[in-house]
């Protein structure tokens, strides 16, 4: 049977007999380390009689099997394969340990359906999420600025919203950017973004997928309300390697290998695996001969992964960014706004997992994460602005599978969490808020199913939140997800509910194109956030090739913040102002994994809106409107494809209709009294001279649209293998055809008749690089 045949014959099978034994066991590689998502069978007289993916620790069970003789068999992308006769026991378990060889070259066909692979079984395993993965060949395939950008290519997934080519921020079902969990290998990640949101922090070289949850997400995950994005890093396949690239944005390098054996021995570890990265701009080291450029990153990543002789497996994350604006060192003349602006993320996550006899595992997590930023004035008395947020999490997770149809997941965490944003000029402190707060999580949710039938997930999630200064709080979040097979299990229809909560807020404003985070925490100044959601959805497979998907899902917003812009600034309480939301919409995919021609259609339809009480307005009436985000229809077409010349090709086409923007709908004289003398007055401007100023008459807050927006990026890459490793040159083009899509208006008034202007978002742009490895 060919391995795509086989592969869909697998994830069809179920069993159909009364059967009794279980086979079960973890495959790793001759270093010891798990091989993850390959397929395991039972075969009898060349019949295939069940089969599965191995998890994340090369965990796998296959149960119920009637005892006998079977033919067990191991195949997978990059292996060897694997076979053994096994009698499987009347009753009772059949204990495995199984070591796989790699292999220089690919099975055959194996390689074309491991997508297809992944996203059956999640599609038989997962109940209420909504999951989108991309892997790093597509990363890579989705046109970037400059480099592939793991956030940037969320984008392209249903249900994902982007209001500027300005900024790699991303809203998700109606939620704003902060309400989205970002995970670098499980640990958060408050502001992952360089150059003021214009692209992210993670260097693709390092990644091997990301993950998103649109909706409908587990009680393991909390702390935020709208969409949880898992960044997982590569920790290697080479006994020792570098890759580098070079863009117009900035030079990387990454370089891992694999301890020697003495060492990992001596260290506890079958094997222990090492990769880091770094990565800067360089305009300012290219420039400095003639003038000095005021702008630069730095990334520094790093991952160390060990797995003892049992399968126990450790690993350590860390990150360090930063962003540096050096506009104190340019000349005057050339530039008289002399300010220093550093921004950027720190962040460290230690990793324990046990697995568990046929699947399973407990996992302790240690974790720490930081963003801060600082802008200072030097010629307006030393005026400086500072902001941080910090978090500190310890974290215990514990999944069993008492039964073939069941499993539990047990979890609980502690998480200290502070902020303090600062404004100060001349020596004298204009503002100061700070806080800390202890988050006090607790998490139960189990699974069952009957294959090709029923999958059911239900969990409870607890929320104890103790800030300073303000009240404690505590959450109680119940979840629920059923799915319904049908077709032979090759449609589903799925429903979820649940509530989810958030004890943080950025106050940036979301309509400037470009910004940084100001984060505070729920307390005497902001309250929480309490989402609930609802989603009902169908999907299924056409075969192997195709995947279609048909989602609706409807959510609230209670404790929403947006800045009050009549504060008082003698009352510290009111800086910002509470509201309410509202989203719903559908989502739709189509996508296909196999073959020459590969990618998908994602068309995102969505209302969502916010309602808060307007304090320009006496008895601060409550106002609703359309929030930057609410873009009504959103339409992406990525395509995979062969191109001339040896070259691949990556296609995206997005469409959406305009976001909203309050509309200037006028303007009037500005007159302004003042006194003559000790008794008479005159309005400023009655003589010749004309008004004091202009004063401009705003319609309803977000009530016009911008034009449609629509864009076509292409990015070519050719990669050529050498006998020291390979070269790969890359060109992408953005905005091909050069549409002008604006960003925002201008308007003068002092023309007669006045004139609107604006500024358009990235014309055509095109730029190169290069990718070795060695």
């Amino acid at each position: 049977m060919p391995p795509c045949g086989l592969l869909l014959a697998v994830l069809a099978a179920s069993p159909l007999q009364a059967q009794q034994g279980t086979v079960q066991g973890r495959v790793h590689d001759d270093e010891g380390a798990a091989v993850v998502g390959v397929i395991v069978t039972l075969e009898r007289d060349s019949a295939l009689v069940t089969g599965a993916n191995t998890d994340r620790l090369g965990s796998f069970r296959l149960q119920p099997v009637a005892a006998g003789s079977y033919v067990f068999r191991v195949i997978g992308i990059g292996y060897g394969e694997y076979t053994e006769t096994v009698v499987v026991p009347a009753e009772g378990a059949l204990d495995m340990d199984v070591t796989v060889a790699r292999a220089a070259v690919e099975l055959q066909g194996i390689s074309v359906s491991a997508a297809a692979s992944r996203e059956r079984i999640r599609f038989q395993e997962v109940g209420g999420a909504t999951v989108r993965e991309l892997d790093a060949n597509e990363l890579r395939a989705v046109p970037g600025v400059a480099e592939a950008d793991p956030i940037r290519a969320v984008e392209v997934l249903p249900g994902v919203v982007s209001t500027s080519d300005f900024s790699a921020s991303f809203h998700v079902r109606g939620g704003s950017q902060d309400q989205n969990l970002i995970l670098l290998d499980g640990v958060p990640v408050f502001s992952p973004f360089h150059l003021g949101g214009l692209f992210s922090v993670f260097n693709v070289d390092m990644i091997d997928r990301v993950e998103l949850q649109s909706g409908g997400f587990a009680a393991e995950h909390g702390g935020r309300v709208s969409s949880v994005l898992e960044v997982e890093s590569s920790a290697g396949d080479r006994p020792f390697g570098v890759d580098g690239g070079v863009s117009l944005l900035a030079s990387r390098a990454t370089a891992g290998g694999l301890l020697p054996g003495g060492l990992s021995r001596a260290l506890g570890q079958s094997s222990i695996r090492y990769r880091f990265s770094a990565r800067r701009s360089y305009f300012d080291v290219v420039a400095k001969p003639w003038f000095d450029f005021p702008y630069h990153l730095t990334d520094f990543q790093t991952l160390v992964e060990g797995w003892s002789p049992s399968g126990d497996r450790i690993s350590l994350t860390a990150y360090s960014g930063r962003d540096v604006l050096a506009l104190s060192n340019v000349n005057d003349e050339d530039f008289p706004l002399r300010l220093d602006w550093d921004w950027g993320n720190d962040l460290v996550g230690l990793r324990w997992t046990r697995p568990r006899p046929g699947g399973g595992s407990l996992d302790l997590r240690a974790n720490f994460s930081r963003y801060g930023t600082g802008l200072s004035f030097p010629d307006f008395d030393d005026t400086e602005f500072t902001s941080r947020i910090q978090q500190g999490q310890l974290r215990a997770d514990l999944d069993t599978r008492p039964l073939a149809q069941l499993s539990v997941q047990l979890g609980a965490s502690f998480e200290r969490l502070s902020y303090r944003n600062r404004f100060a000029t001349g020596g004298t402190e204009f503002g100061n808020g700070n806080g800390t707060g202890n988050l006090w999580g607790l998490y139960a949710q189990t699974r069952w199913s009957r294959p090709d039938a029923w999958l059911v997930e239900a969990g409870v999630r607890f929320d104890g939140w103790t800030p300073e200064p303000g009240d404690a709080v505590a959450e109680v979040s119940p979840r629920l997800a059923v799915k319904r097979f049908f077709a032979d299990g090759d449609v589903a229809i799925k429903l979820a509910a649940g509530r989810y909560t958030q004890f943080m807020h950025s106050i940036r404003d979301e309509e400037l194109p470009l910004g940084l985070d100001i984060w505070v925490l729920a307390g005497d100044q902001a309250p929480h956030v309490i989402s609930d959601q609802l989603q009902l959805g169908i999907e299924g497979f056409r075969d192997i090739d195709w995947f279609w998907s048909v989602e609706g899902y409807v959510r609230t917003f209670d404790g929403v913040v947006t800045i009050n812009a009549a504060e008082d600034t003698n009352d510290p309480q009111d800086d910002l102002l509470r509201g309410d939301g509202l989203s719903y919409g559908m989502d739709f995919l189509l996508r296909k994994d196999t073959g020459t021609l590969t990618g998908w259609a994602a068309l995102s339809l969505l209302k969502t809106e916010r309602t808060f009480p307007d304090p320009l307005v006496p008895g601060r009436p409550e106002v609703t409107y359309p929030p930057i985000f609410d873009r009504r229809a959103d339409l992406d077409i990525v395509l995979q494809f062969p191109f001339i010349w040896g070259w691949d090709a990556g296609l995206r086409w997005n469409f959406g209709t305009g976001i909203p923007y309050t509309r200037a709908t006028g303007s009037f004289a500005y007159y302004s009294p003042r006194f003559v003398g000790s008794e008479a007055m005159e309005w400023a401007g009655d003589d010749d001279s004309g008004p004091s100023s202009y004063a401009v008459l705003l319609g309803d807050r977000n009530a016009a649209r911008y034009p449609i927006y629509h864009r076509l990026d292409l990015s070519l890459r050719r990669t050529s293998v050498k006998g020291w490793g390979t070269i790969t040159p890359y060109i992408s083009l953005l905005n091909v055809y050069n549409q002008r899509n604006p960003l925002f208006y201008f308007y003068e008034y002092d023309s007669t008749p006045p004139i609107r202007t604006g500024v358009s978002m990235f014309p055509f742009l095109p730029t190169v690089g290069l990718e070795v490895t060695f």
